[in-house]
């Protein structure tokens, strides 16, 4: 009768209750009584149709006791041409049959609610069709039931799908896997995997095109990050390793050996402003031998570092030395200095308000807070009247023979002589303290070669009250700055940060002439800015566009934080700063 057990489709006759019934041909039971099926199969079948020589032929049906059916055509007792066949349990099959099988065009549907439409071949999904589960949607060819040749699967998920080749089910050969709107991968497949040559993209414009392995970068290859930045060499595991070439969106490039991303090995590195250092890398830094050529000399003319490198910093035996000659300085020279320069501090101006500077310049490992501190004094100098009445404390590897050192005891000094000299009830204290600072909210004083101990923000604020000054602008120019404003503030104290408490600040850098709250802050916005508050909120816009363009060409939209400067003020302070600046200025103080 047919090759498969069970069939689909109801003749709509009930069986007589009794029928004469023959057996033939040993294989069908032949009923006689009109009412009966016209025959009865071994396995419980009844037929109702066409017989000849003894086998079910041309349109017929059949039904079994447990549900099944099939209506359709037979041949030589197996199903043959169009057909419906349903199964108990659910599934459904319309279309064409040879032999007893599914075997051209037809439609199935399994109890799982999966549905193919297409060709079929000896009982199998076979030659063109469409399957449509609950999970995909396939278009293409098939092969023994599964995915192959050429197709195209869309996932339920609406956004992920793939075109291309096949082969037993899974992605074989050239095709495109595409999440949308995300990412795609174009090029060799292999057992479901990306492997081989292609192309690898993201929504954000990185690219990568070379060689794969279990869809990841594996081989050689070019990657273009976000920002346009260009990686190219030998990749593995996603990372690229060995030798390999970068070229950077601002016009730096790098040559060599790479770990991890890292430069690593032998290599060149050449940085936007064409210094070009050749030699070791270790994990991104300068690490043994090199040699560093600057594209124009330096602020102390060299044109060049040459030597040992340890964690990005020439080892320099000069430096060294000098550096040890520095603290034998310190140690007998740095008390006659600070009292040399308290001691010059001039008296008041009697019938007005007196601005007094004390300005700090806490690390000494980084020249930019030495320059800062040198360009406010003058600054205030001219602009502010506190020519006489400004005191610089400095840490530097240049200085220690001709200035004060920061240091916590030479801080609480120099406020107590301002005091000695201010009208303390009357006169204004401006406090500028730049330098690297801390979570706990202290502010770096560091010396080369020295440990020096740092400055509490609770600390200052003691110093501050017990050196009995009433009028004071406190500015602090490090990280964690905004940690300072609660232990300093009072109605008569402007306290102005160049960061939030839990956030860090930006522009310290050895090479730079001011940090990036210094240079809004003191070049940018106080000249012509009416007050210290105004040219605050000039500074903080500035900032914020700075740093702005610094996360977006680092391509770290996301992982960079900004500093957001802080200040807090009164209107009494406000109104008492008001009533200086209205004061005739004298010759010294004429902008």
């Amino acid at each position: 009768m047919h090759k498969n057990k069970a069939g689909t489709g109801s003749s709509g006759r009930a069986p007589a209750a009794t029928a004469l019934c023959v057996f033939f041909s040993g294989f069908l039971t032949v009923c006689a009584a009109a009412s009966a099926p016209d025959a009865v199969t071994p396995d419980g079948g009844r037929y109702y149709g066409q017989l000849a020589d003894g086998k079910l032929q041309g349109q017929g049906k059949m039904e079994w006791e447990n549900g099944s059916t099939y209506e359709g055509g037979f041949e030589k007792g197996l199903f043959s041409g169009n057909g419906k066949y349903q199964l108990h349990l659910g599934y459904l099959y319309e279309g064409e049959f040879k032999d007893g099988m599914r075997s051209g065009q037809g439609r199935a549907v399994n109890p799982r609610g999966t549905v193919y439409v297409g060709h079929f071949a000896n009982n199998e999904f076979n030659g063109f069709g469409k399957l449509t589960s609950r999970t995909e949607e396939y278009i293409g060819q098939f092969k023994q039931g599964a995915y192959a040749g050429k197709g195209e699967v869309k996932y339920s998920n609406g956004h992920a799908s793939y075109k291309g080749e096949f082969a037993n089910g899974q992605y074989q050969g050239k095709g495109r896997y595409e999440v949308k709107g995300e990412e795609f991968y174009e090029g060799e497949f292999d057992k479901g995997e990306f492997a081989g040559y292609g192309i690898f993209q993201r929504k954000n414009g990185s690219r990568y095109a070379g060689a794969f392995k279990k869809w990841l970068p594996d081989g050689g290859g070019r990657l273009t990050d976000a920002s346009g930045n260009v990686y190219e060499g030998v990749f593995s595991g996603g990372r690229l390793v060995g030798q390999g070439r970068y070229t950077g969106k601002d016009g730096s490039s790098y040559q060599g050996g790479f770990k991890n991303w890292k430069y690593h090995g032998q290599g060149i590195y050449r940085n936007a402003k064409g210094d070009q250092y050749t030699g070791n890398f270790a994990y991104g830094l300068y690490e043994g031998e090199g040699t560093l050529v600057y594209a124009t000399p330096q602020k102390d003319g060299r044109t060049k570092d040459s030597g040992n490198w340890s964690e990005g910093v020439l080892e320099n035996a000069a430096a060294e030395a000098q550096a040890q000659q520095n603290i034998e300085t310190a140690l007998y020279q740095q008390r006659a200095l600070l009292d040399k320069a308290l001691a010059a501090v001039a008296p008041r101006e009697p019938g007005k308000i007196n601005l007094y500077l004390l300005a700090v310049a806490g690390d000494g490992s980084q020249e930019v807070f030495h320059r800062e501190t040198d360009f406010v004094q003058q600054q205030f100098d001219r602009d502010f009247g506190t020519r006489g009445r400004s005191v610089v404390l400095v840490n530097s590897r240049n200085t220690v023979s001709q200035q004060p050192m920061a240091t916590v005891t030479s801080i609480r000094e120099s406020l107590n002589a301002i005091a000695g000299r201010m009208d303390k009830e009357k006169d204004i204290l401006f406090l500028y303290l730049t330098s690297h600072g801390s979570r706990d909210h202290q502010l770096m004083l560091a010396q080369n070669g020295m440990e020096l101990r740092n400055l509490k923000a609770t600390e200052l604020g003691k110093m501050l009250a017990e050196s009995g000054i009433r009028w004071k602008v406190v500015v602090v120019s490090a990280c964690y700055a905004g940690g300072f404003i609660n232990p300093l503030k009072d109605e008569r104290t402007m306290v102005i940060a160049a960061a939030r408490p839990d956030r860090t600040s930006f522009g310290c850098s050895d090479d730079n002439d001011f940090t990036y709250f210094g240079r809004a802050f003191f070049q940018k916005s106080l000249p012509g800015s009416a007050s210290f508050s105004a040219a605050f909120d000039k500074a903080k816009t500035l900032v914020a566009t700075w740093e702005n363009d610094d996360i977006k060409s680092a391509g770290k939209d996301s992982e960079v934080l900004h500093s957001e400067p802080q200040i807090y003020h009164t209107s009494l302070i406000d109104q008492y700063l008001k009533t200086w600046q209205a004061q005739p200025k004298t010759a010294s103080a004429q902008r």
